[in-house]
C-alpha cells in the first residue's frame, strides 16, 4: 500500500474516532506536539482535543466531507476538503461548513499534527 492511501486511511480514522468518541483512537492518530485551531479561531493542544472528544465531551451527529484531496511530500502529509461538522458540545448545538487542511506527519505511521479551518459561508 502506498503511502498516500495510508494517509487517506489514517484521515478516515480521525473521523471515526471523533464520531465515536473514541479518545484511545484518536490518541493512537494524533501527534505529541498537536496544535490546532477550532473554527472560531481559539488554538488547542492535544490534551485539549482528546478531553474534548472524550465521554461528556464533543457528540457529532453530522462528519462529512466532500473534494478531498492528499498530497506527500516526503514525511509530510496534507489532505484538504471541505466538511460540514454538527453536533452538541457543553449544552449547546453547533454547525460549521468549513474548507480544511490537515498537516500529518509521519513517524511509523501517519499523525496529525496540525488541523486548519475555515468557516464557509452558507448559500
Amino acid at each position: 500500500m502506498d503511502r498516500r492511501q495510508t494517509l487517506f486511511e489514517a484521515f478516515a480514522g480521525i473521523r471515526r474516532a471523533l464520531l465515536e468518541n473514541d479518545a484511545d483512537a484518536l490518541g493512537k492518530l494524533v501527534a505529541h506536539d498537536y496544535r490546532g485551531f477550532d473554527p472560531t479561531g481559539a488554538q488547542h493542544d492535544r490534551d485539549m482535543l482528546l478531553q474534548s472528544y472524550g465521554p461528556g465531551g464533543v457528540q457529532l451527529t453530522e462528519y462529512e466531507t466532500s473534494e478531498v484531496t492528499a498530497r506527500v511530500i516526503g514525511d509530510v502529509g496534507l489532505v484538504m476538503g471541505i466538511g460540514a461538522i454538527g453536533g452538541r458540545f457543553d449544552g449547546q448545538q453547533f454547525s460549521h461548513h468549513l474548507r480544511f487542511l490537515d498537516v500529518y506527519i509521519h513517524r511509523d505511521s501517519w499523525l496529525l499534527s496540525v488541523p486548519q479551518v475555515s468557516e464557509l459561508m452558507r448559500k
